[in-house]
């Protein structure tokens, strides 16, 4: 016998009634086709396991939901009001199984690049990705090896494409695929006076546009090879004109602003084939590999595997070509 005292549905939690969203799915199908053969033909569920379910309701609420006549159901005022609840829950829960769906879909990935890397291998790889992957969201962040290293350390990148500190490697926190060398000359516009001064000669002081790291200030003991190596070709602390992270900038200034500066080889080699720069043979330099740096065992969802893949092919095919 259902009780007719009972307190307001209202204030009762459903984890305390028993009630669950799969009850609520077969009340609103019984409620909404009028009999419960009809709801079992519409939806696809026994009569037994919907006559059941109102049960177990009516059970778990203290409440009768239907009244039960020579002519079919109808509901009771109590179910009309859960009713209304019912519609409510079983829409909030569609719409939040659809976002989880929706987020598993569109994967996310953190990507850190070193700059002389955002070249047409770089764009192929990405543009690659968005026709395999067209859910995923890449987030790129351009910097150098040191803080893009420090960033994974963090958490704040799934991969970085750099050069890693060989310290770190050695200390087992991250794992290195190297894919490409980048060899560094001295360029300047093929008119610079750099270009007319003997081999022998004493340097003269020239203006520069220099990499804004530190391993290439002054004052850093472990650059003093590479200091020196610019010092011997004319670069002073005070001619040092513009410091940027932008080598795309500074091979701008180099040349169309009269600059020298150090840049990669592949970074301006249609420039040399074509003879609007050159570069000083004698301050040829190799760079320690680029790669893919992530963390040691840190995941790796199939966007962010299916783009290192991507970037492998790209950069492995440049190397052997180069």
């Amino acid at each position: 016998m259902i009780a007719r005292d009972a307190p307001s549905i209202a204030h009762a939690p459903l984890e305390e009634t028993g009630v669950n969203i799969t009850k609520l799915e077969r009340l609103i199908a019984v409620y909404e086709a009028g009999s419960f053969r009809k709801a079992a033909r519409i939806s696809g569920v026994s009569q037994p396991a919907l006559t059941w379910s109102v049960r177990q309701l009516e059970e778990s609420l203290n409440i009768a939901l239907f009244v039960r006549g020579p002519r079919g159901i109808k509901p009771t005022e109590a179910c009309e009001r859960l009713i209304v609840r019912a519609r409510l829950i079983v829409n909030e829960q569609a719409r939040l199984v659809a976002e989880v769906e929706d987020a598993n879909r569109r994967q996310f990935i953190d990507l850190g690049i070193h700059p002389v890397l955002a070249s047409h291998n770089f764009a192929q790889a990405l543009s690659e990705l968005r026709r395999s992957d067209p859910d995923v969201v890449l987030q790129v962040i351009d910097g150098y090896s040191a803080p893009l290293q420090e960033m994974l350390r963090q958490g704040r990148l799934d991969v970085a494409f750099c050069a890693p500190a060989s310290e770190e490697l050695e200390t087992g926190e991250f794992e290195f695929e190297p894919l490409l060398r980048q060899r560094y000359s001295i360029v300047g516009h093929r008119d610079h006076p750099v270009f007319a001064q003997e081999p022998q000669a004493s340097p003269g002081h020239h203006d520069w546009a220099q990499v804004a790291v530190p391993n290439v200030l002054y004052g850093q003991d472990d650059a003093a090879d590479l200091i020196g190596l610019l010092t011997a070709h004319g670069l002073a602390p005070e001619r040092a004109f513009v410091r940027t992270s932008s080598m795309h900038l500074i091979r701008s200034l180099v040349k169309d602003g009269g600059l020298l500066a150090m840049l990669p080889d592949d970074l301006v080699r249609e420039d040399l084939a074509v003879g609007s720069l050159r570069a000083i043979e004698a301050s040829r330099i190799e760079a320690p590999p680029l790669g893919l740096l992530t963390v040691a065992g840190s995941y790796r969802n199939r966007a962010l595997r299916r783009l290192m893949s991507l970037f492998r092919q790209q950069f492995r095919d440049f190397a052997a070509k180069a």
